[in-house]
């Protein structure tokens, strides 16, 4: 790397941490983070997800962040359970990140061991080479448990990839090449037709890959003049250039980013999908594709002219063609389509600026086919509602998932849906457990998880929103500090020490939201804190005494239970035995 080039990378770090690191939870590298956000910028959509992923500390087995990817979508503690026969590829992805340190042939050994460990599905914690911090050993779970749920119909699709970065301009020595060898045979040991690689990424490479940021432009070519309308354009496009609409030009694969403003997911083995396979499959017998099929819709920032029949569209987003945009990328990729297919597909590239007909687009073009419900909360009038208030506090509300991240808006500022609707469940509702355990569960319709408790239309004053938030944040911070290197205690205490506290400071058990509205965050003490605390970790550890799991405490079943939760409760009740009782059912909420 030159010395400019240096330069660069050191100047593109300290300008990154200016304004995305600023006031970043000290739970997190920054270096770390910077290099995860760049590499995982087509494989995950928020700091939510990126954060899932990060394990890096001591005992962390050598890895600084592991993924685990289904059909490319990241696969979390809080994803649902996947239905096997819709598997086509799984990925795994493991980083190891240095910022002033080169390449270490220990470092790999590290490595190495610890696939053997994660690899071995058989394995049980207790037979591990060394011993892992709590957030590797969850992650690790994970990924066993849920690659065993796909195995039944049969092994998909697999790729492991390790990324080894640092910030010194090094190359590895043999030494290192040795190792890597011995970890990618551990890696085929377990998994011999696995897609195995392992990449050095020195500072000449991280700053290649860095400042080669997906463009935002893609070029769409017609098959003849598109009708050309105010609201944008529609006409007739092949098949085959579709195809290539849909790719990353620079990867060779399909471009994530596309469907950002989509709010499905993609499914397979749907009956539908098996149909527009099969009109595609047959191509002397069908009629022509566009007559059997709806089209695509494409949302555009902006258009240009790019040449004959040809339109540039600026951050092209589709917002309905997901199932059929995959089944035709599918279906290209496998190289089955005769050499003079010419069939067609109809497109419409939209210019909507105007964000409430953005969001009545995106819902009603994708409200044609029975798909789960959470999936279109996001475009409901209280969630850009939500935003707006947030905006006047300076935070940015995510109802469209890592649209703030991508405009580079500090970290610490941006709020995500489901963050949200954890502080309103720990704050106002008085369910910290579902907070803890299942929170995606408000976006369906089961009454015991109403979705309207939470995001009612005019239900609450649009400050209560802001003031559960911004309370919860303040919990994080007092956690941060007293329990630091500890994120699996954190991260099952933070709901129940703010539920705790807001009863606290209302004296009430249970609360409304005037409680709430009275509560300044900015004068919360940690005197008050720690006491909560208190409280709350002597009833946790009691709880994790009597439950275990491959003989050790199982306090993430404890958080996610309704145990701490019932004894907490039946505590604040005796507390406060004048007010309104906190008691734990569907009705209550």
């Amino acid at each position: 790397m030159s010395g400019n080039q240096q330069l660069v990378l050191e100047a593109n770090f300290t300008t990154w941490k200016q304004n995305r690191a600023a006031e970043l939870s000290k739970e997190f590298n920054a270096f770390e983070y910077y290099c995860l956000e760049n590499y995982l910028r087509d494989w995950v959509d928020s700091d939510e997800e990126l954060q899932s992923g990060m394990v890096g500390g001591s005992k962390d087995g050598g890895i600084d962040a592991l993924y685990f990817f289904v059909n490319r979508e990241l696969v979390m503690d809080s994803t649902s359970v996947i239905d096997p026969t819709t598997v086509m590829k799984t990925a795994l992805l493991l980083f190891q990140i240095k910022e002033g340190d080169g390449f270490s042939p220990v470092a790999v050994d590290k490595l190495t061991h610890f696939a053997d460990d994660l690899l071995d599905l058989s394995r049980k914690e207790g037979q591990y080479h060394q011993t892992y911090r709590p957030g590797v050993l969850k992650l690790m779970r994970l990924f066993k448990d849920r690659y065993k749920e796909l195995i039944g119909a049969g092994l998909p699709e697999f790729e492991i990839q390790f990324f080894y970065v640092t910030k010194k301009d090094v190359e590895p020595n043999q030494d290192c090449a040795i190792s890597e060898k011995k970890l990618g045979a551990v890696v085929k040991s377990h998994f011999d037709k696995a897609q195995y690689s392992f990449d050095f990424v020195n500072a000449t490479r991280l700053w290649n890959f860095i400042d080669s940021r997906p463009k935002t432009r893609k070029i769409l070519k017609w098959v003849q003049q598109p009708l050309d309308t105010p609201e944008g354009f529609v006409g007739l496009v092949k098949l085959s250039d579709y195809h290539d609409f849909l790719k990353d030009q620079e990867r060779g694969e399909l471009s994530k980013r596309i469907f950002d403003s989509n709010v499905r997911g993609f499914w397979p083995k749907t009956p539908i999908n098996k149909e527009i396979l099969s009109t595609l499959e047959k191509s002397q017998e069908s009629p022509e594709f566009w007559l059997l099929n709806n089209g695509i819709t494409v949302l555009a920032g902006d258009t240009s002219n790019a040449g004959h029949l040809q339109i540039e569209i600026h951050d092209p987003q589709i917002v309905n063609g997901l199932q059929t945009s995959r089944v035709i990328y599918d279906y290209y990729r496998s190289n089955k389509p005769p050499g003079d297919d010419g069939r067609r597909i109809l497109v419409r590239v939209l210019k909507l600026e105007h964000e409430p007909t953005r969001d009545r687009v995106i819902r009603s073009t994708n409200n044609q086919n029975k798909m789960p419900v959470e999936a279109l909360r996001a475009t409901d009038p209280i969630h850009r509602q939500i935003e707006e208030v947030f905006q006047k506090s300076g935070l940015y509300y995510d109802r469209r998932k890592g649209h703030y991240r991508d405009q580079g808006k500090p970290i610490s500022k941006i709020v995500s849906i489901v963050e949200l609707l954890q502080a309103m469940l720990s704050c106002l509702i008085g369910r910290p457990d579902h907070a803890r355990g299942r929170p995606r569960n408000y976006f369906g319709d089961k009454p015991e998880y109403p979705y309207d408790a939470v995001f009612g239309e005019d239900k609450y004053d649009l400050n209560v929103y802001v003031k559960c938030l911004l309370i919860q944040r303040k919990v994080d911070a007092y956690l941060d500090k007293i329990l630091d290197g500890e994120p699996l205690h954190r991260r099952n205490l933070r709901f129940y020490v703010c539920m705790y506290f807001v009863c606290v400071a209302s004296q009430h058990a249970r609360i409304i939201q005037t409680d709430i509205l009275k509560i300044d965050p900015d004068t919360i003490s940690e005197a008050v804190l720690q006491t909560c605390y208190g409280q709350v970790r002597k009833s946790y550890n009691t709880l994790a005494e009597k439950h275990q799991r491959d003989d050790e405490h199982d306090y993430d079943g404890v958080a996610k239970g309704t145990e701490l939760i019932k004894k907490l409760a039946s505590a604040l009740n005796k507390k406060y035995p004048d007010g309104p009782k906190l008691t734990i059912s569907a009705e209550t909420i």
